[in-house]
């Protein structure tokens, strides 16, 4: 049956592409708590967050760009409706510059892209979600064409998504240096060591990043498909 067949090759995908990939899911979970505690003495020589990202802002000529601070955040956020970057809290502080560079960068990426991330990415979850129920209560004929019409999506998402995630992921690691070197925040020692951390971090959080976006949307697939075979049994 087509829905068995599309099953089996998107286990198949995550699978190949966890090899691939090199995706060691233990060692992604020890850099979330990775950071000795000399790194972390590093963050006391930093700037405020608002400061470090109004001077990156301002480095790219872009100081329209909001800024603020909740508390309930996890992490670092760019958002291009109300262009705004939203900071949270850190895992690790040492990673600050680094993440808040991450997302200036977003804040200076081609407008069109960006809208056009966000309302794609929209679109596409809201239609996941509806022919999922219409699916769930047998309301919706022929669900083939919607397994591929999903598939057409997700692939079209995953782009969108990569193009923007992979260029502020390279270039944020470089305007970190840049930072710490124009503003002296560290020794050479320090901001070598610093940057070393940086590097291996981007070296597993590259390649995991592409990984985490294309099984969400692979699960997605997954997910729907079994509801539809499940109702054909």
């Amino acid at each position: 049956m087509f829905e068995i067949s599309v099953i089996i090759v998107c286990v198949i995908t995550l699978i190949l592409l966890k090899i691939f990939l090199n995706i060691n899911f233990k060692e992604i979970k020890k850099f979330e708590v990775r950071g000795s505690e000399e790194l972390e003495k590093y963050s006391n020589k930093f700037p405020e967050d608002e400061k470090i990202c109004k001077d990156i802002l301002e480095k790219f000529n872009n100081k329209d760009v909001k800024i603020k601070k909740e508390a309930e955040y996890n992490s670092c956020l760019y958002t291009v409706f109300n262009n705004t970057i939203t900071i949270g809290k850190f895992k690790q502080d040492y990673m600050k510059i680094q993440t808040l560079a991450h997302e200036c960068i977003h804040s200076c990426q081609n407008k069109i892209t960006l809208w056009s991330n966000f309302i794609f990415t929209n679109i596409y979850f809201l239609y996941f979600i509806t022919i999922l129920i219409l699916e769930f209560f047998n309301k919706l004929p022929n669900s083939n064409i919607h397994i591929i019409i999903l598939i057409f999506l997700s692939f079209i998402q995953y782009i969108l998504r990569f193009v923007l995630e992979y260029e502020a992921m390279i270039k944020a690691r470089f305007i970190a240096q840049e930072y710490i070197e124009e503003n002296k925040i560290l020794n050479k020692e320090e901001k070598d060591k610093l940057l070393e951390e940086y590097d291996k971090v981007n070296k597993i959080g590259i390649p995991f990043m592409n990984y985490y976006i294309i099984s969400m949307n692979i699960i997605k697939i997954i997910t729907f498909s079994f509801i539809a075979l499940v109702l054909v049994l």
